[in-house]
């Protein structure tokens, strides 16, 4: 290696690791910060095409078809988010008021009968031990006892916090839906306007940016929107041979649920597993399992391959991408992360980045 190419690698290097820099700044801090900015302007531009159509098709002022069809598209999905959230609300306080009754039911006189045969074995062998049997079965149902209020009042906590986000969820809402009013009545002002302040070269590339990213967008969606169709397939059906109540219901609750990472398919179905397995359901918790274990060996296959082709990466490529993009920026990075690498990767592809070809 000459000592001009040695200086090439360690310009690109930096370059590269600048690049990695802003982009890790950016998602940490940045981004939620637009968020609300970001989602406005995503909204307008995907309504665009119906806002010039209706305007067109009905002979209506542009702002007005504007106004009209984004009114409804947020009327809609808040009243679909509502339904959903006060749904999952319902359900889990339902859940919070049985964890008592369930203790007292199921798990206290398993720990019981449980101590009571101990108890008797070990008086047959040696009659000192059933004082110190005693003394652990009195801490083991302490501890059950304070682990179920503790479980309830986390929940309740975790709604409480959830209730008080409220106010900043909604005012984020509000700033997103005014600014996708200001973005699709002047949509083309703005645009030239931003599009004047950038040299041809520029502007070529943010006109690249945004298609790219609209055309990611729309792909995410389709892919992640089959993942979510084939879990509640799989519940349904698999509830349903299980002779489930509401099956259908408990299964769409469930997939909705599935498209976050927060809490997924097994923060439902795991602890329904270990109570079914307290309550002595043991054939039915099996059937839970291997529900749960095909869920989730048909999600791990899918949801890199579904993904991956939408955007253009291999797999393996995309599983990386995933779990560093979750790692390090958590809900954010699983989406951003694999989009960038995937634009990286197209730049590399029409030869518009150079340095590389030159390491």
């Amino acid at each position: 290696m000459t000592i001009e190419q040695k200086k090439n690698f360690i310009i690109n290097f930096i370059y590269l690791a600048m690049v990695i820099g802003i982009i890790y700044i950016f998602i940490k801090h940045i981004f939620v910060l637009i968020m609300p900015f970001l989602i406005g302007f995503i909204v307008a531009l995907l309504l665009r095409p119906a806002i010039n159509f209706t305007a067109e098709k009905f002979h209506i002022p542009h702002k007005a078809a504007a106004v009209v069809l984004i009114l409804l598209f947020y009327s809609i999905s808040g009243l679909l988010l509502s339904w959903i959230g006060v749904y999952c609300l319902a359900e889990i306080k339902d859940g919070i008021t049985r964890i008592p009754e369930a203790y007292v039911l199921y798990i206290e006189p398993v720990i019981n009968d449980l101590f009571t045969i101990i108890e008797e074995v070990s008086t047959d062998i040696d009659p000192s031990i059933v004082s110190v049997i005693q003394d652990i079965s009195a801490f083991l149902f302490k501890s059950v006892d304070s682990l179920v209020s503790k479980i309830s009042s986390t929940v309740i906590q975790f709604i409480s916090s959830f209730v008080s986000f409220l106010p900043s969820l909604f005012l984020g809402i509000v700033f997103a839906i005014i600014f996708s009013f200001f973005i699709a009545i002047d949509y083309n002002k703005i645009i030239d306007y931003i599009s004047e302040k950038f040299k041809p070269k520029t502007q070529s590339f943010i006109n690249e940016v945004k298609g790219f990213a609209t055309e990611i967008g729309l792909k995410y969606l389709k892919a992640y929107l089959i993942l979510m169709g084939i879990t509640f397939v799989e519940l349904s059906l698999g509830l349903s041979i299980l002779k489930v109540d509401r099956a259908v219901n408990i299964a769409a609750l469930i997939a909705v649920i599935d498209f976050l990472p927060i809490l997924g398919t097994g923060g439902i179905i795991i602890p329904w597993i270990i109570f079914e397995v307290i309550k002595g359901n043991l054939s039915f918790a099996f059937g839970l399992t291997i529900l749960y274990l095909i869920i989730t060996v048909v999600r791990n296959i899918l949801e890199p391959k579904l993904i991956g082709d939408q955007i253009g990466l291999h797999p393996i490529v995309m599983i990386v991408c995933m779990y560093i993009g979750l790692k390090s920026f958590g809900f954010a990075g699983l989406i951003i992360l694999p989009v960038i690498i995937a634009f990286l990767k197209h730049q590399y592809d029409t030869n518009k980045f150079q340095y590389f070809k030159q390491m």
